[in-house]
């Protein structure tokens, strides 16, 4: 360790760990020090289907994934580097329980400015003609939709940071935070302490290891969640959009080359709950096999597909599946940045400067940061959608 203060320290080098970073060294918060016990995006960030969207079911979230897509975008300009991003499009379906909620989102997010429509199953067939739309009652479209790659993102976050005067150092587990008096005075790593008078905690599943020691325990739910690869015939290698399937619980985006990545986003998907620190890395084999019949019920040519297995990955899970962005309630100079239940991505350039400007103003200024307190919970004051989705855990 080369230095043994900081003005801040962010521990956790995932994506939203290294934008935290990024964006207090554009802000001149001093010196600031990110610490990741492994490699970056080493965890969940590395895993992540990094899909950039801005439909989403709560005004406060769409207004978020609008700027965070307009960056996403503008990578280049608005970040420095290469976050790999494609706009594809995505279409999303449904049945005809969801059809009043889908409306009545599509229209809020279309007030709120997203470039998103309601589409029949004609038109989804128009949009992606590989698509079997039996038990479809109707679908929405946004065109501007896309992924980027997690490890390039993540990269280019630290690569600012650093030009900025931060300091990465990877490799370097910390075992804990110091407290005198109420308050941060420094945190205990592998390789000796470091003094500090503020601190980000960006680990994810992980965060109760430190907030547990200082008496303070985060609503936050480790789970296990598979992703399958799919080896795509040739009738489906024209097939890029991004398709979300309400009815069969399945998600399908193009992924290096011709394999096309394959998750579940229904509730029997997120039920599994895991040791961070132990969780089976590859997919199952059932999970597999039923993922595959998803893919082959809504795309029947995927049945020609050659299923070239799969990985686990975490999600740290909130009760109403959203992050918390907030100070410690038991001491001061610690903040939270964790609980993103699987959204995180997509999200990560606004909630580094969310973050950023909570540990150095007291608040944010575009986004009411004070919506994804730690203190909502047991408030009743979430930040569930007034007309969710049938069947899913999160937004």
């Amino acid at each position: 360790m080369t230095r043994r203060s900081a003005d801040v320290v962010v521990i956790g080098g995932g994506v939203n760990g290294t934008s935290i970073a990024m964006h207090l060294t554009r802000m001149g918060a001093g010196k600031v020090l990110l610490l990741e016990k492994g490699h970056l995006a080493g965890g969940a960030t590395g895993r992540s289907g990094a899909m950039i969207r801005e439909h989403y079911q709560h005004p406060v979230l769409v207004k978020m994934a609008m700027e965070a897509s307009e960056i996403f975008h503008n990578f280049a300009d608005a970040v420095g580097g290469d976050a790999r991003f494609i706009e594809t499009g995505r279409v999303l379906l449904f049945g005809e329980e969801d059809a009043a909620a889908v409306r009545a989102n599509v229209q809020m997010n279309r007030d709120l400015g997203v470039n998103i429509h309601t589409i029949t199953p004609a038109e989804v067939s128009e949009i992606v003609p590989q698509v079997c739309t039996d038990g479809v009652a109707l679908g929405t479209y946004e065109p501007t939709s896309g992924h980027a790659d997690p490890m390039a993102t993540t990269y280019a976050y630290a690569e600012q940071a650093r030009r900025r005067g931060g300091e990465i150092v990877t490799g370097c587990a910390v075992t804990g935070v110091r407290v005198a008096g109420g308050r941060v005075v420094g945190v205990e790593t592998e390789d000796g302490s470091i003094s500090t008078d503020a601190v980000v905690v960006a680990t994810g599943p992980w965060a109760n290891q430190l907030a547990a020691p200082l008496g303070e325990t985060l609503p936050i739910t480790p789970l296990r969640v598979q992703m399958v690869h799919l080896r795509r015939p040739p009738s489906l290698e024209s097939l890029t959009a991004i398709v979300i399937d309400f009815i069969t619980g399945a998600y399908l985006r193009v992924n290096s080359g011709f394999k096309t990545l394959v998750g579940g986003q229904a509730l029997e998907d997120l039920n599994e709950i895991v040791n961070p620190d132990a969780f089976g890395l590859n997919a199952d084999h059932d999970t597999i096999m039923g993922f595959w019949d998803r893919a082959k019920l809504r795309i029947p040519d995927f049945g020609a597909a050659t299923p070239l297995g799969g990985y686990g990955s975490l999600y740290d899970i909130t009760p109403d599946a959203n992050p918390i962005l907030d100070k410690s309630g038991a001491v001061d100079g610690l903040y939270w940045a964790v609980g993103f239940s699987g959204h995180g991505f997509k999200l990560s350039p606004v909630v580094g400067r969310m973050v950023a400007e909570l540990v150095l103003h007291g608040d944010s200024k575009r986004h009411p940061i004070g919506a994804f307190r730690a203190s909502r919970f047991a408030d009743g004051d979430l930040l569930d959608p007034e007309h969710p989705y049938r069947g899913v855990r999160h937004q």
